[in-house]
């Protein structure tokens, strides 16, 4: 790379950039920056370091970032570099005119297009404009206009951005689903095989050699175009119909990695985005009404809203790295497509012998945390985020109690059963292993026999065999909260689950 392509310190590009300048496509580009010394001055478009950043060198290991910010560099609390150290691909031009050095415009060759997805780039597009009312916002505030509201133009973003992510999933379900019509060879979800397909669209292709491409896109487009995602369980259900993958352990996993130093679970994701979704909607609907002082709205900051935007666009590309690119193979003994958390499942499952409330897991979260000492409250969630992130888990069921109340359900091999359920109450809450139920669908006696060996070495819990020995296997014993807060408790639970769940015996 000559001296007239080097980029100073205190400056970033990205490969976009660059592939526009030269006329190659960013892959291309990629592969030549990956041997130059200023390789970590090259961003993602965005200005965001990329998780598969490495040094030439294959024995350097010190973060870019830490590298760039002492050339001059500055980051934003999402971990975007300062846009005004960003040499784009016409401020090169005109440094390379100035050393004499005279490209083509890009009139008559255009580069090939930025890899990056068009739907996610038209996501990116609209939190811009997002962004823009943010900045409008925080300027009429330092003016002192005092003709409107200036913080509605803060909810207009905050609405706008949830907007942006419900267009961009329906977008990326609807691609990803011609992708795998396209792809004959390519596994496909079990969502997808049972996608209705009307006859009509059988016979535009068969009779008529209608494009099978532009024909399925109509068809979708028209299947999902009444249909909102913007709750987690909405945005879950879709994406089920072209991957397999368990969606917000995935985007947990993938945000913790990128963020170490602020971990968030599953919950934690479904429940960030149930608040915002909600947010949205009170905005929408109530002109942002506060419950707590009748007449007036919610307290909203410019700052707040550049949180939720900056947040939604972080998860959307954690569920892109989720789902794969393009298409990835689904895992045969993974959770089998079903939703993870179907807070209407067991409301429709007993609609007809049934009249009282159906909880949802923000319901749950709230009674575990309003009803359980804390020691008893880490072993209850801990036990709860291990189901989901379990190969052979296949959906959890909120009850519809006077308290809130879930049960998980594995596979257990021949069938699926219900294995433990978490009741809270202000008296008291607890953990039932449901033996009757892994006994009516399939589980042997030696494999409950283990689980209640395993577990019985926590207090107040040695009883449990003998019990279940008497009764035939056929009780559902619970831990009291004495047993829950033991120290041991949440890694004896969780190792004798785990054991269960594999079917098999530890040498």
């Amino acid at each position: 790379m000559s001296d007239s392509f080097r980029l100073r310190k205190r400056h970033w590009t990205t490969y976009h950039d660059l592939a526009t300048l030269v006329g190659a496509s960013a892959a291309e580009v990629g592969g030549v920056i990956a041997q130059s010394a200023h390789v970590h001055r090259v961003l993602q478009t965005g200005g965001r370091i990329s998780p598969q950043f490495r040094w030439p060198d294959p024995e350097r290991t010190d973060d870019p970032r830490k590298v760039l910010e002492k050339e001059g560099v500055t980051f934003d609390h999402t971990g975007r570099a300062n846009p005004k150290r960003h040499v784009t691909a016409d401020r090169f031009r005109a440094m390379l005119a100035e050393n004499g050095v005279v490209l083509p415009s890009g009139d008559g060759h255009q580069p090939p297009p930025d890899p990056t997805p068009a739907a996610f780039e038209q996501f990116r597009q609209n939190l811009a404009y997002a962004r823009q009312l943010v900045d409008g916002g925080r300027s009429l505030e330092k003016l002192a206009v005092g003709s409107f509201d200036v913080t509605d133009l803060y909810r207009a973003a905050w609405t706008q951005a949830v907007a942006a992510l419900d267009h961009w999933v329906t977008r990326e379900i609807i691609d990803r689903g011609v992708a795998l019509a396209l792809t004959p060879g390519a596994p496909r979800p079990r969502k997808f095989n049972t996608l209705d397909i009307p006859v009509e669209l059988f016979e535009k292709i068969h009779h008529r050699n209608e494009d099978l491409g532009s024909a399925f896109r109509a068809h979708l487009e028209r299947h999902f175009s009444f249909m909102s995602f913007q709750s987690p369980d909405k945005i879950k259900d879709g994406f089920a119909h072209v991957s397999e993958v368990n969606l917000w352990v995935k985007v947990a996993e993938v945000l913790t990695d990128q963020d170490p130093a602020n971990p968030i679970t599953a919950d934690g994701v479904r429940t960030r985005l149930r608040d915002i979704a909600w947010r949205r909607n009170n905005i929408a609907h109530t002109a942002d009404h506060d419950p707590v002082r009748p007449g007036k709205k919610t307290p909203i900051t410019a700052d707040a809203a550049e949180a939720t935007i900056d947040w939604l666009e972080t998860m959307a590309g954690a569920i892109r790295d989720a789902v794969g690119d393009p298409i990835p193979a689904p895992n045969p003994d993974g959770p089998s497509g079903m939703s993870g958390v179907s807070p209407t499942a067991g409301a429709e499952r007993t609609a007809s012998r049934r009249v009282k409330r159906t909880w949802e897991e923000p319901d749950f979260l709230h009674g575990v945390e309003q009803y359980c000492p804390g020691s008893v409250r880490d072993t209850l969630l801990a036990v709860y985020r291990h189901a989901e992130s379990h190969p052979s888990f296949h959906e959890y069921y909120f009850g519809d109690g006077e308290y809130p109340s879930v049960t998980a359900w594995f596979n257990l091999g021949s069938d699926k059963a219900s294995v433990w359920s978490i009741y809270t109450s202000p008296e008291k809450s607890v953990m039932t292993l449901n033996y009757g139920a892994m006994r009516n669908h399939g589980a042997s006696r030696e494999r409950m026999a283990r689980l209640a060996e395993r577990i019985g070495v926590l207090p107040g819990a040695g009883h449990i065999r003998d019990q279940l020995e008497s009764a035939d296997y056929t009780k559902h014993p619970s831990l009291q909260p004495f047993t829950l807060a033991h120290p041991e408790a949440r890694k004896v639970i969780i190792t004798a689950l785990d054991e269960f769940l594999s079917g098999e015996t530890p040498r």
